[in-house]
């Protein structure tokens, strides 16, 4: 190794380390972080399906989807992905090999449950999985009811940033498939917010593990059909609003303090970071299906996807474990994710809150306000004063 040219050695070694890095398994996933017992202790997940005023108006609302080219499009979560595989206990034992919606939900609240996926069968069809919940914003002594309409893609695998490139792509693609870092990918969330008029105030989206909010009318218009546009990224899949061009974005792992100001496009790129890069080629065609929020689809416990060697390659569990417990309800996960690109004062909240303190509920206090006068809820004046948000009921 001593003859190789300084270059290579650097590849060598962080190649070398990345793999020790992920040689041994922690037992459990995101599900076990602590506080979501206690979280979902208090907000038990329903068991029913919308009823047929909420589907009509799931349907109203779904937006268009917008793949790039050679993507392999979405898939329907059982018939495509659970029925194709298997079923293991902590130990290695198989549990089934036929694996159907009934025995994937008998083992939901089982931490070591592994799900491999083999593709046999191309896809019977694109589905994308839908949901209603509502929740509050209080700001200013003001209150209003929200809505929140959401919707999970669902494609076999996630591939890592198209805009991950360069010597370190070419170095981790001697052991890992780029295009399948994991498989399962559920976390591509688009959720469209409603005031209590039924008036859409807001789009969310779930972007790797954080949300960025956009503000209709500020940020972009709603669009007359009723039917927003989202791009799903090259390789990554994740969502980004619509555009005819192709697009880098700025992408991080999570949202730290760092991360955050990196996104926010006043700090230096963290050593992780790669451009998510979107193209949309084709407005995709897919079906809405409903399942209740106590499904596996969302809250799965064990892993629906393979156990793989290094960091993030395990498969993910169920979809509703996408955020930290103390910014879990809805309106959190909302004003944690209101944070504009270049727009200072949400830079200086977020190093006088979450990034002094490290508590991600600070900076959605923070943002309440600035959220509330967004969406004109409060008058847009200095001298307002802002409050809490109320968690999800």
């Amino acid at each position: 190794m001593s003859g190789w040219p300084r270059a290579t050695r650097r590849l060598f070694v962080c190649a070398v380390a990345l793999f020790i890095a992920g040689c041994s398994h922690p037992k459990t996933n995101f599900s076990q972080y602590p506080g979501f017992a206690e979280y979902y202790a208090a907000h038990a997940p329903l068991d029913v399906t919308p009823n047929a005023g909420e589907k009509a108006l799931l349907e109203r609302y779904k937006p268009r989807v917008y793949l790039p080219a050679n993507h392999a499009g979405l898939i329907d979560f059982y018939q495509d992905y659970i029925a194709q595989g298997k079923l293991f206990r902590t130990d290695g034992k198989i549990i089934s090999a036929n694996v159907t919606q009934g025995i994937l939900n008998a083992n939901k609240d089982d931490t070591g449950v592994v799900f491999r996926h083999i593709t046999t069968t191309q896809p019977t069809r694109a589905t994308v999985f839908a949901r209603i919940d509502h929740d509050e914003l209080e700001a200013n002594g003001t209150k209003q009811s929200l809505t929140f309409l959401t919707y999970h893609a669902v494609f076999r695998h996630s591939g890592l940033a198209a805009g991950f490139a360069g010597w370190r792509a070419s170095m981790v693609s001697w052991f890992a498939d780029l295009n399948d870092w994991h498989q399962l990918d559920h976390y591509t969330a688009a959720t469209i917010v409603l005031n209590a008029a039924a008036r859409p105030l807001a789009l969310m989206l779930q972007q790797h593990n954080y949300h960025h909010t956009y503000v209709f009318g500020s940020d972009f218009p709603f669009p007359v059909d009723e039917r927003v546009g989202v791009d799903v990224a090259i390789r990554s899949n994740e969502l980004y609003p619509h555009s005819p061009q192709r697009v880098r974005h700025r992408a991080v792992r999570f949202n730290s303090p760092e991360e955050m100001r990196y996104l926010l496009g006043f700090g230096d790129q963290p050593h992780i970071a790669a451009d998510d890069i979107t193209e949309g080629h084709s407005d995709v065609k897919y079906e809405l299906a409903f399942l209740p929020p106590s499904d596996a689809f969302y809250i799965f416990k064990g892993f629906l996807g393979e156990r793989r060697h290094l960091p993030g390659r395990d498969g993910p569990p169920g979809a509703d474990f996408n955020a930290l417990p103390e910014t879990k309800s809805l309106t959190s996960q909302l004003l944690m994710g209101f944070w504009r690109v270049d727009n200072r004062d949400d830079f200086e909240r977020l190093n006088k809150t979450y990034g002094v303190s490290g508590k991600q509920v600070d900076f959605v206090r923070a943002q309440v306000l600035p959220f509330a006068r967004a969406i004109g809820m409060v008058p847009n004046s200095p001298q307002a004063t802002g409050s809490n948000p109320t968690t999800a009921k």
